[in-house]
């Protein structure tokens, strides 16, 4: 019996599956098949069912997860606390945020690289649920993703928050005293899709309004705001993604009645002894943010000089 084989078991167990477990493992289905049988023949017990097309964990199986998970637990402890940071090994699949893409991740990447130059990162970039959907069933690692709630198995790890204004582009007509949803009505609003904590913040402040528009949507900031620009609508943008066209002129803040509020961002993982190195990209992630740190809520951390990190049952950290 060796750590590796703990491992496959437990990935297959958390997965349901011996494929899945592969794909996360980066290894064939016939490597995971073997470890898994060199694990039963030396316990002389059958851990996995494979009568169903899903893998059922046997009674004796269930008993073995609790001794598993303690001694990766301690594999990874042992590491953490004896050798080098550089030893730390893995794949990482991080689902992040566009608004994290385009802004700090190079710098995340960067650290990532230099500190645990044998982790890799596998990077998707989506729009929220998805993201979220991904993480819950196992498919990505760590999530950098804006909202407020979230599943109580996951440890949440503040980035700070993203102030939104509503802007137009330099040659769209809007009535100088618009300020209210309903003001809107014969100019487009543009948003992010409904799997979006953008199409969220937008719906609500038309409904708010008392308008009944309906937001054009795009699955992308970026062509959000090149849209703007063109004078297509007007749209939800963070002033900090877009100084430079704001000093040119060819996007301009509207100063509406009731500006929305700042979304916070955060790292999301699932609650785990076997979390070091989504934890050690959660560190990173919390080091190479720009966002605004000074709506942060106060919570018990990694340190008393990082942002902190809690359990999503406990404290909501983030919202959006």
């Amino acid at each position: 019996m060796n750590f590796r084989q703990l491992e496959t078991f437990i990935e297959i167990v958390r997965l349901g599956s011996f494929a899945a477990a592969a794909t996360k493992l980066n290894a064939t289905q016939s490597t995971i098949s073997a470890r898994v049988q060199e694990l039963e023949n030396d316990l002389g017990v059958v851990l996995f069912d494979r009568s169903q097309r899903k893998a059922t964990v046997t009674a004796k199986g269930r008993e073995l997860i609790g001794y598993a998970e303690r001694a990766l637990h301690l594999q990874s402890e042992i590491r953490q606390q004896i050798a080098p940071s550089q030893s730390l090994s893995g794949v990482v699949r991080v689902g992040v945020a566009e608004l994290v893409a385009v802004t700090w991740l190079p710098s995340l990447v960067a650290m990532v690289r230099h500190r645990y130059p044998n982790i890799t990162l596998e990077l998707d970039v989506s729009l929220t649920l998805p993201l979220r959907s991904r993480l819950q069933s196992g498919e990505l690692d760590i999530a950098l993703i804006p909202g407020e709630t979230f599943d109580p198995i996951m440890m949440v790890c503040p980035l700070g928050t993203v102030v939104f204004r509503w802007m137009k582009g330099a040659n769209l007509a809007i009535p100088d005293d618009a300020y209210e949803p309903a003001d809107f009505a014969a100019v487009r609003v543009l948003s992010l899709g409904e799997s979006s904590v953008h199409y969220e913040v937008v719906s609500t402040w038309l409904e708010q309004g008392g308008s009944v528009q309906r937001p054009d949507l795009c699955n992308s900031m970026t062509v959000l705001s090149t849209l703007t620009m063109a004078n297509v609508g007007v749209s939800l943008l963070p002033p900090i993604c877009y100084e430079k066209e704001l000093s040119e002129g060819r996007l301009q803040i509207i100063a509406i009645k009731s500006e929305p509020p700042p979304v916070p961002f955060a790292a999301v993982y699932k609650r785990s002894r076997l979390a070091l190195l989504q934890r050690v990209i959660a560190e990173a992630a919390m080091e190479a943010t720009t966002f605004l740190r000074n709506a942060r809520l106060p919570m018990d951390g990694f340190d008393s000089t990082a942002p902190a990190a809690t359990d999503a049952g406990e404290t909501q950290a983030s919202r959006g």
